[in-house]
């Protein structure tokens, strides 16, 4: 696809997959590509690799970018491959970036750098974000997620961003709405913005959001595609009450358990998710029931 398509199909959900490990705790190729080929043609906009859910911190540049290729094999045009790039540096966010690209991302997710926070004011993100995106021939988008970094960016920052070139979209991973409102009023038009919080979806597109980056999306793809498209399509009775079964999964398997939990709700769900790599620990067996039983109440009605 060529840039401006790849800009255009930014929009609808996408799966922000996780990264299976075996038991020795090396990335599991097979299992990653079974994933992705059980979700292709779901319906889903694209996928995110080597995101928050997919353990990124975690991964070696070299785990990245072997990722990259193995879903550059499965995820087919018009469906986007977003690629997680976002390092502290700004070169070795480049070098990373260009060789993602190489690989056959299509768009690049960048990370907020977070580590000298306090020195990470407007002129310093704008810097950074300047010149990443300057030096690559592919779309980035900006990753604001402050329960993580610590970084909360104002939205006059996040505004300043918006109007560099090449800076095409933000993922916006607070769940909170009222910031999201701020963002929107505040980016320039036709810039790009998704959230990554299941619990303001509905809302969020209604505020002027183009989709979700949602963890949900890996294990319930059609309960999030079926949101977005009643909404798209102005079924918003059906869009609210969908929103409704999303809610309790956000609540009860990504924000008390993360990573762990979306992987258990992905083994529930006829998926490959295993543990996390350490230090994150698995769930409990309490958790695991509690999860399955969100995800019983999630579907109970639907043909999912």
């Amino acid at each position: 696809m060529t840039r401006d398509q790849i800009i255009e199909n930014l929009e609808g959900i996408f799966a922000p997959v996780v990264t299976p490990f075996n038991r020795r705790g090396d990335v599991d190729e097979g299992f990653f590509r079974e994933n992705l080929s059980r979700n292709a043609g779901s319906g889903l906009a694209g996928v995110l690799v080597s995101g928050s859910s997919g353990e990124a911190p975690y991964l070696t540049e070299r785990e990245r970018l072997r990722l990259v290729e193995i879903a550059r094999q499965v995820v087919k045009p018009p469906e986007i491959l977003l690629v997680g790039t976002g390092l502290e540096g700004t070169q070795a966010t480049l070098r990373l970036s260009r060789e993602a690209v190489a690989r056959g991302a299509d768009a690049l997710l960048v990370l907020t750098p977070n580590y000298y926070k306090p020195r990470m004011d407007a002129g310093a993100l704008v810097a950074h974000y300047r010149a990443v995106a300057a030096g690559l021939a592919r779309p980035v988008l900006v990753y604001s997620i402050p329960q993580f970094t610590g970084l909360s960016v104002d939205p006059t920052t996040l505004g300043k961003l918006s109007r560099l070139p090449n800076v095409v979209g933000l993922k916006e991973s607070s769940g909170k709405l009222d910031y999201v409102r701020d963002v929107l009023r505040k980016v320039r038009p036709g810039f790009r913005v998704l959230v990554g919080s299941a619990a303001i979806l509905y809302d969020a597109l209604r505020a002027g959001a183009v989709g979700g980056v949602l963890s949900q999306a890996d294990f319930v793809p059609a309960l999030c595609v079926g949101l977005y498209e009643a909404f798209l399509y102005r079924r918003a009775r059906e869009a609210r009450a969908l929103q409704q079964r999303l809610f309790p999964l956000a609540e009860k398997v990504s924000a008390p358990y993360g990573v762990a939990g979306i992987k258990a709700a992905l083994d529930l769900s006829g998926y490959h998710g295993g543990v996390p790599r350490l230090p994150l620990l698995p769930i409990s067996a309490q958790a695991r029931k509690q999860i399955a039983a969100a995800l019983r109440e999630a579907r109970e009605g639907l043909d999912l």
